[in-house]
């Protein structure tokens, strides 16, 4: 029974010593996971949160017994679902009103390479979880823009006072918009997050607060990258 305890507690005790990295030691952990990712915009709010997917690997080096400095690579999928709609009323040159109805709907593509380097604090009484942040930079390496933006007018009724929202707009207009050059090709920012290992096995979440405007036209709203990253990794210790 002794020798029995001994052979468990001895194969028990490589996962117990690396739920973090030794000092002066290294591991790589390749991981995979999604993001629910959007963009701020404080003007108009018309990006919406939507979900992609994100890959990639981390190296760490263990600096002590609480604290690591990681350097990862990921494919990100970025971007946003574009869903926005307003409403006017203005008269025509002749005086009479109308009611004009914007509706703005499609899609953002954003797909980066992504390097964040961390700092990794470890918690000694919580063994496997530790809090993470640090900076990182992106290299845009697919962007797509596909925007719909549909105009209808409505007459306001002289008799009613009120404006023909039931019928058939007077006037619509649509513009279907498709860039390839909408983000710019560096973004950068700062992580922030948690993780929790157990058997190697690590769980990871993160929220990306974008520093840098998306946008690469100048008078554009100043939107920023925002996303927050969940993943499931293994860590390999070298």
């Amino acid at each position: 029974m002794k020798k029995l305890i001994l052979t468990l507690l001895s194969g028990m005790l490589p996962v117990i010593i690396f739920a973090q990295n030794p000092k002066g030691s290294f591991s790589l952990t390749p991981m995979a996971g999604i993001n629910v990712t959007g963009l701020s915009d404080v003007t108009t709010d018309i990006y919406k949160y939507k979900v992609r997917m994100t890959a990639g690997v981390e190296a760490e080096y263990g600096v002590n017994d609480w604290l690591g400095l990681s350097l990862g690579a990921f494919y990100s999928q970025q971007g946003a679902k574009i869903d926005f709609s307003s409403f006017s009323v203005a008269p025509d040159e002749n005086g009479i009103e109308y009611c004009y109805t914007k509706e703005k709907y499609g899609k953002l593509h954003c797909d980066y390479l992504n390097f964040p380097l961390l700092a990794n604090i470890y918690f000694p009484k919580i063994r496997g979880l530790a809090f993470k942040i640090g900076m990182q930079m992106g290299v845009l390496v697919n962007d797509k823009l596909d925007v719909m933006t549909e105009t209808d007018d409505y007459p306001k009724d002289p008799f009613k006072g009120m404006y023909e929202g039931n019928s058939a707009p007077f006037n619509r207009s649509l513009n279907h918009k498709e860039r390839t050059d909408f983000c710019k090709s560096i973004d950068f920012g700062i992580p922030v997050g948690l993780s929790y290992e157990y058997r190697n096995i690590t769980l990871n979440a993160r929220y990306y607060f974008g520093l840098r405007k998306v946008d690469s036209t100048p008078d554009s709203d100043k939107a920023h990258n925002r996303y927050l990253s969940i993943t499931l990794g293994y860590r390999f210790h070298l």
